[in-house]
């Protein structure tokens, strides 16, 4: 371990002493002062680099089996791990007569899995702390901000992208940080060019004469900061202990490769790119590999590759302990030392620190990284392979034919060899010696096809989908619609376990949102969510309205009802009258939207009436008012329920507590529901202006014949 103490040890050895006293340590000239500052970041950066081969070491063997997950699944499926020189290696065909090719059984398994977990939302929410109303504003601004960031950072796409790594390698890692180049623009800062940036990126003549002056200027733009979600591959990740659960590791470190003018930007630290390695999945060509009568398909292979101009850069994360209560944030390259702290932020519900790492595995482990369900298809892979290529074999000795001639019985035996027999070609044997003939094959055994239907039914069993998820089509001896639903519910069973280990992790990351939002966040921020019928809910806050971090993902339809099977469940609830209102019996406009909304049948606002539309306008009129913006009522307002609306907001333990925190507030719904009043008094006077006006208006309209009058 190094740190303060390291410190001290090398300001003691440019004092000429042992002398601890501040005093001392202040008279090190620049010289010697920035003697120890480079020493320390050399003894940091030495260190670094130690713990991360040592990682990688203990990390090999997962390492390797991930590398061969990836080659399956991409077709490359003649690689085998060689123990002995720690690497994949390619498996050579035995003669180059046989058949090489790759029946991929395991990419289709794995993408119908990725399609069963595709179908559910996982949408987040945030459950009061209490029965209090401070607790349930708190949860419904917390229900905003976890909508609002789960659509900021496209959480949709990111879930499936850690389905499919986790899917094929068997682990994926969300990072979760507070990053302070995101969010909004507040300014700029301005500074001009050191030498050393200057040499590095030197400008052309034409930028020169563009510039001008400015050419040694930097702008570098200030944000708000702003939450921040990645998804990383188990290669970029290395733990202390890869035995252990990820909650439980005191260190895990980030490598990842970066550009010169990313480094740059986020630590303003210059240096030069290199080649590094990095792993890469390119594709297999059979020209390396022989002849490509082998058969051997052309799949993908992952690889080191070398990368040209890119830094590497470590970050080690490091928890609390009693040497460092605060715990410890390493950021360094081979080179520069870019950082070098305590843990940015605290995730914990009670400001406890943790790393910002979270694991989704798609088969648990008592370890840090997961297994694949490609892992156990492999061995199915190799000998599904081989059955179909000795079929492929058969199939080509009797279409192909072998021919049996005598010994020196033919006359040109190597013309034959190399060109074999064309159709109408004439042999041409010697006199007295037997006619060349084809020999008879024997037709292919049971067992052959036994065990390819065998095959077929054990990667069902192993990758937890049947044939009716990857083909749709049920088995032949399966008849019943009852049998056959029953197979759709097992596939969504077999696949629950996965589910529920993502269900996990993002409830993980959810509550890292809250809990970096209440730490960061000290001014009001506006919150956007979008709403039914597109309608945007604006929520104002600060980090300290958030109290409660009890995440939970609410439930939903299983994936395995189809949107037929859920049409008709809406239909039994209709039937059954439960979106009828009790006291008339007839169906609400609420259960009417709510019923086309669990149909799904598309954009059918149109049938909706006017009222909802009056009601959607007075509800933006709330948003406004809390927001401190004025609403003004028009003429075509449906004063009655606005002010029915403008009411029941006023009754919800939410608006008491915008009233608690800006008591003018409840002047300006007053004030606004007094406008409506007066608005509804004078349409009604002058409706009933118009009922006093109406037989004068249709007798001015008669003739004087009616009334007896002269003409």
């Amino acid at each position: 371990m190094w740190g303060i103490e390291k410190a001290k040890e090398l300001m003691r050895t440019f004092l000429g002493g042992e002398s601890e006293n501040p005093a001392e340590v202040a008279l090190l000239d620049d010289a010697a002062r920035e003697s120890v500052k480079s020493e320390f970041e050399e003894t940091v950066i030495s260190d670094i680099k130690r713990k991360y081969e040592e990682r990688r070491t203990q990390r090999n063997p997962i390492e390797l089996q991930m590398r061969l997950n990836i080659n399956f699944f991409n077709g490359d499926q003649f690689t085998r791990i060689d123990a002995y020189k720690n690497d994949i290696e390619e498996v050579l065909p035995l003669n180059e007569w046989e058949e090489r090719n790759a029946f991929n059984e395991i990419a289709p398994s794995i993408e119908t899995r990725l399609a069963i977990l595709s179908k559910r939302k996982n949408n987040l929410k945030n459950r009061p702390a209490s029965a209090s109303s401070e607790d349930r504003t708190s949860a419904k601004i917390g229900n905003k901000v976890l909508a609002s960031t789960r659509t900021r950072l496209g959480m949709s796409e990111l879930q499936q992208e850690a389905a499919f790594i986790a899917g094929v390698t068997g682990t994926a890692v969300y990072k979760t940080v507070w990053d302070k180049s995101a969010g909004r623009v507040v300014g700029f800062e301005v500074r001009n060019m050191s030498e050393e940036e200057k040499e590095i990126s030197p400008l052309k003549e034409y930028e020169e004469m563009l510039l001008g002056n400015d050419k040694r200027v930097v702008y570098r733009k200030i944000h708000e900061g702003d939450v921040m979600t990645t998804i990383h591959s188990p290669f970029e990740i290395f733990p202390e202990n890869i035995s252990i659960p990820c909650r439980l590791q005191k260190r895990i470190m980030h490598v990842v490769l970066m550009s010169p003018e990313e480094v740059f930007e986020k630590w303003g630290v210059i240096e030069e790119g290199k080649e590094h390695e990095t792993y890469k999945i390119m594709s297999s060509d059979n020209r390396a590999y022989g002849s490509s009568i082998t058969g051997r398909s052309s799949g993908f292979l992952l690889t080191t590759v070398e990368v040209q101009n890119v830094v590497k850069v470590y970050e080690e994360w490091e928890m609390p302990s009693a040497t460092y209560p605060a715990g410890r944030l390493i950021i360094c390259t081979d080179e520069h030392l870019l950082f070098y702290g305590t843990l940015p932020d605290t995730y914990g519900d009670n400001g406890e620190y943790m790393l910002p790492f979270d694991v989704q595995q798609s088969m648990k482990t008592d370890g840090f990284f997961g297994t694949s369900v490609v892992e156990r298809m492999i061995p199915l892979q190799i000998r599904y392979n081989s059955v179909k290529n000795r079929i492929q074999d058969y199939i080509n000795r009797v279409t192909i034919g072998v021919l049996v001639a005598e010994e020196n019985a033919l006359v040109d035996e190597d013309y034959l060899l190399d060109n074999g027999i064309e159709p109408g070609s004439m042999i041409v044997y010697r006199r007295g010696a037997n006619a060349p003939r084809f020999m008879t094959m024997d037709s292919l055994p049971d067992d052959v096809s036994r065990e390819e239907q065998d095959l077929l039914s054990a990667f069902d069993r192993y990758s937890g989908v049947s044939q009716l998820a990857k083909q749709s089509t049920v088995p032949s001896q399966v008849t019943s619609g009852v049998a056959i639903a029953g197979l759709s519910e097992q596939d969504d069973t077999r696949i629950g376990l996965e589910a529920e280990n993502i269900k996990q992790c993002l409830i993980r990351v959810g509550k890292k949102w809250l809990n970096l939002y209440h730490t960061n966040v000290s001014y009001p921020r506006m919150v956007k969510e979008l709403g039914r019928n597109n309608e945007f809910e604006i929520e104002q806050f600060v980090g300290n309205d958030l109290t409660s971090f009890d995440v939970f993902i609410e439930s939903e339809p299983e994936s395995s009802d189809t949107l037929s099977q859920r049409r008709q469940k809406v239909v039994e609830l209709l039937n059954g009258g439960l979106f009828n209102d009790p006291e008339t019996g007839n169906i609400t406009p609420e259960g009417r939207a709510k019923v086309f909304e669990m149909l799904e049948l598309g954009d059918w606002e149109s049938f909706v009436e006017a009222e909802d539309d009056q009601k959607r306008r007075a509800q933006r009129e709330n948003n406004a008012m809390i927001t401190g913006e004025p609403a003004q009522i028009a003429e075509y307002d449906d004063d009655i329920i606005h002010i029915s609306v403008h009411n029941n907001f006023r009754l919800k333990a939410e608006y008491e507590d915008y009233v608690r925190k800006t008591p003018e507030l409840d002047q300006i719904f007053e004030a606004h529901v007094n406008e409506h009043i007066a608005a509804l008094q004078k349409k009604a006077e002058a409706e009933q202006m118009m009922n006093t006006d109406a037989p004068y208006i249709q007798r001015s309209t008669m003739s004087p014949a009616t009334f007896g009058g002269v003409q």
